[in-house]
């Protein structure tokens, strides 16, 4: 009895549930030869993911620029934009803190320059998935002006896709 108590307990006064679901949600702008990445991820998965990436204890997402610069590493192995066959690098605009139903969750802004309009792209999108196996990500590609559309899912087995308006 006392055992269930302390779980409701828990629960109503805002003890921290681990969320079940294992996803990371971006969107992709396009206007001209400029790229910028909107990504948002739940905050203890990418806690984790950095923690095993930078192989340091204990471990906590601040806005930092080290902070920053260890997550801009992760994503360059993790988040690979190539146009005409060259790996795009990325430069972080911001980051910060944000809850998506209750759940907290760590966001990025990354620009990326394109060498000329946008013709076509190649995404690999493998964020989070060295942590969990059913880890899938989310990516929303808007080409600007026109406000073209397309979206895409990445998960294990699944990881590239080409981007072509």
């Amino acid at each position: 009895m006392s055992l269930l108590l302390s779980l409701i307990v828990g629960i109503v006064l805002g003890g921290e549930a681990r969320h079940d679901l294992h996803v990371s949600y971006g969107n992709l702008g396009l206007e001209g030869t400029t790229a910028i990445l909107q990504i948002r991820i739940f905050k203890d998965d990418l806690e984790e993911a950095l923690q095993r990436f930078d192989e340091r204890e204990p471990f906590r997402l601040e806005v930092t620029p080290e902070m920053d610069a260890l997550f801009l590493r992760y994503l360059a192995e993790k988040f690979v934009l190539e146009v005409d066959g060259k790996t795009l690098p990325g430069r972080i605009l911001g980051s910060g803190y944000d809850e998506l139903d209750r759940d907290p969750v760590w966001w990025y802004q990354i620009a990326y320059q394109l060498p000329g309009p946008f013709s076509g792209a190649r995404v690999t999108n493998t964020i989070l998935m060295e942590v969990f196996d059913d880890q899938s990500n989310v990516l929303r590609v808007v080409r600007f002006p026109e406000e073209t559309r397309r979206a895409y899912y990445f998960s294990r087995g699944d990881e590239t896709v080409e981007v072509r308006f």
